[in-house]
């Protein structure tokens, strides 16, 4: 049990100073001491909005929602909520978190930093370093690398792609390596680790680029030609994924409003829901 503030001796700060104080808390259990004279803790904030596309929602507790904007801060006690076809990626000093179309995330105001899936899709990537604590209402995520996390019906599932990870529930820990899956439903415990589907191949258009107008839905394939599958774009020369969307056959039309150049891969999913490893890339220009 904690101890209370009258038997700690001092007493619990509160507003903008509680922030003040879980920040510093968070970088010193997270960051290695070499590296905290160099990364200050954000002066408004947890994290920053570094990418945020169509319409994304951000508020706190029962205020109305309001358009969260790109270079805006995260602060404890947010909700960020995607629409169907919207991206938003968050920067930590020692992680990324990409939120994708139709996903509810939210960051509780407690002593303990972590993230809440409520429904949709995140991907957490760490590198060699701790992931902040990710819960659902099934399950919790502890572990450094990439991940990619689900929630739904009831369901939350977990791709290892790379690095370790540990999704724990009802008491028990199920360690997922990379190139594993693993799930939680709900009341139960962790299941797995599975094998994931193999990334599909016969990339349309592949290594040789297909030109489009902005604004022009471009037209992806692969094979094989399965039931669930997971379509990223991305920049060419860049990691951070622009747009996301699930496909439900072996093929998506998507339009592109940017000019430039872009690589796009896919995932398949299994019968249960599971992503794999996504595929190479293929290419596109938007002229």
């Amino acid at each position: 049990m904690r101890p209370s503030s009258r038997e700690a001796g001092t007493a619990r700060p509160s507003g903008a100073a509680a922030s003040q104080v879980r920040w510093i808390v968070v970088l010193c259990a997270l960051v290695p001491a070499s590296l905290l004279a160099q990364a200050a803790p954000p002066p408004t904030g947890l994290a920053r909005l570094a990418y945020v596309e169509r319409k994304v929602e951000q508020w706190q507790g029962a205020a109305a929602p309001k358009s969260a904007a790109e270079s805006g801060a995260l602060r404890f006690g947010d909700t960020l909520r995607t629409a169907p076809d919207a991206m938003a990626r968050l920067e930590f000093p020692w992680m990324s978190l990409t939120l994708s179309p139709s996903s509810v995330l939210s960051f509780p105001d407690d002593w303990v930093l972590k993230a809440r899936l409520e429904e949709g899709r995140v991907v957490l990537q760490s590198g060699g370093r701790e992931i902040l604590k990710l819960v659902t209402a099934e399950a919790s995520l502890r572990g450094h690398g990439r991940a990619i996390v689900r929630r739904a019906s009831g369901t939350t599932l977990v791709t290892c792609v790379e690095g370790r990870f540990v999704l724990s529930a009802e008491g028990q820990a199920l360690v997922l390596p990379a190139g594993k899956g693993g799930l939680v439903r709900a009341g139960q415990g962790p299941e797995g680790p599975f094998e994931l589907p193999a990334p599909p191949t016969g990339l349309r258009p592949g290594a040789d680029p297909v030109y489009v107008s902005a604004g022009e839905a471009v037209a992806l394939g692969w094979d094989p030609r399965g039931a669930l599958y997971s379509v990223e774009v991305l920049p060419v020369g860049g990691d951070t994924v622009l747009a996301q969307r699930d496909a439900a056959s072996g093929g998506l039309r998507l339009p592109l409003a940017w000019p430039g150049a872009f690589r796009w891969r896919v995932a398949a999913r299994d019968a249960r829901g599971l992503e794999g490893l996504p595929s190479g890339d293929g290419q596109i220009v938007v002229e």
